[in-house]
């Protein structure tokens, strides 16, 4: 599968990607190359590193690639009417996640507990756990994820 990605004979799903970079024990942006040195860093829209999961639709934008040297992840997600995002890989013990929902609902799974969020509603979250996330409305749910693997274990 690997190979296949790298010679661009495949296109991941968001989760592949969360499984690969957990397994090399990386963060997603740092797989795919975010990374950067300049101590201001503009970022518009237009240039965002976005992955497209091609079975859901489900976008995922890279917001802030200066925090990812720290261990932080700002991320803009999209979810379309009625998909989700599909089981996301348990992190490493230590790591958290933050999501506050900016427009939509959003029903976020984790580890069998289910929490419904609207329009300013946020959620934190140890992300050692497996999590997924749906949109049961009728317009696009976008939120904003916030992943913190600076305490995180090494190992």
């Amino acid at each position: 599968m690997l190979s296949d990605i790298e010679r661009g004979l495949k296109n991941p799903t968001i989760k592949v990607v969360s499984q690969i970079a957990e397994g090399l024990g990386c963060t997603v942006s740092q797989l795919i190359g975010e990374q950067t040195t300049d101590p201001v860093v503009l970022v518009r829209k237009a240039e965002r590193q976005r992955l497209v999961d091609p079975e859901t639709e489900v976008e995922r934008s890279l917001l802030a690639p200066s925090l990812v040297r720290r261990g932080l992840e700002l991320v803009w997600y999209q979810v379309p009417p009625g998909r989700s995002t599909g089981v996301f890989p348990a992190h490493r013990p230590g790591v958290v996640e933050h999501i506050t929902v900016l427009q939509g609902q959003l029903h976020c799974s984790l580890a069998g507990r289910t929490e419904v969020l609207e329009v300013g509603d946020s959620i934190f979250f140890p992300a050692n756990i497996a999590h997924s996330f749906h949109n049961p409305g009728s317009e696009p749910c976008h939120y904003l994820l916030l992943i913190d693997s600076s305490q995180a274990s090494s190992g």
